[in-house]
């Protein structure tokens, strides 16, 4: 299992192909149950995985956020240096950034929001690997990050970092008008991006968990701490990001079940 916020890959197919699945039923009573209740343990990993990676979806859904209204206020400061807060935007801004803002009063001069994203293909050209966008705030991106599954998370933290603001660079420079001041504003950014390096490199790396509360039905409580268990044993992207341990810091919060 890989990646926070990636996906457990599918097992139930592989069970047609096992020898005991084509055993008759006399065989049962000599140990032939055995493919059977893999198959039923099998299923219930999926299911609890499915089950709560759909409540997570649908909490962000209803509680996304509006960046422009947290940096209207007046408390909000931006501070040097670049962040990289990595969270699944896909679907948005998620309550995480909210939680972190409203807690910290503050957001880096240059934040790049960072998804790791595989892909069901085996692996992903180069070119194609790292996508970035603007957010509509000045010096605010998006950023995804995208894998095959056979490929290898193979980059270092100065060359992913060194990827990623090159990447941007190019975007800037291609979305960029004709007209002088076009030109002009697009240089600033560059250039806000270089000091914004200089000053310092940061990863956020957002982690959400179910709290459980009185009300939650049963079958909730079973399933998402089951999920919860699933979740806590899948590993962090940034080790095999190579991104040193000073410049990681964990951003948690609590969705209610």
């Amino acid at each position: 299992m890989v990646i926070g916020d990636g996906t457990l890959t599918p097992a139930i197919s592989v069970l047609s192909a096992m020898d005991g699945l084509r055993a008759p039923f006399p065989s049962v009573s000599k140990c032939g149950w055995s493919p059977f209740a893999i198959s039923i343990i099998l299923a219930f990993i999926m299911l609890g995985w499915y089950y709560g990676r759909w409540r997570k979806i649908q909490y962000e859904l209803t509680h996304k956020i509006d960046l422009g209204v947290l940096l209207s206020d007046t408390s909000v400061q931006r501070v040097p240096g670049l962040c990289f807060f990595y969270s699944n935007i896909q679907n948005g801004l998620t309550p995480i950034l909210g939680h972190y803002i409203k807690n910290t009063r503050s957001l880096h001069k240059v934040t790049i929001f960072t998804t790791l994203r595989y892909l069901l293909v085996p692996k992903v050209a180069p070119q194609e690997r790292i996508v970035v966008k603007k957010l509509g705030l000045r010096v605010v991106y998006a950023c995804v990050i995208q894998y095959g599954y056979a490929d290898s998370l193979n980059l270092q933290g100065d060359d992913f970092v060194g990827q990623v603001m090159d990447s941007l660079r190019v975007h800037i420079e291609n979305s960029s008008g004709c007209l002088p001041s076009d030109l002009t504003l697009g240089r600033e950014e560059i250039s806000e991006l270089r000091e914004a390096e200089i000053a310092g490199v940061i990863h956020v790396l957002g982690k959400a968990r179910f709290y459980i509360g009185k009300n939650t039905s049963l079958f909730d409580r079973l399933m998402l701490a089951f999920y919860e268990v699933l979740h806590n044993n899948c590993r962090s992207a940034l080790p095999a990001l190579g991104v040193p341990l000073p410049q990681r810091l964990e951003v948690g919060m609590f969705y209610e079940a």
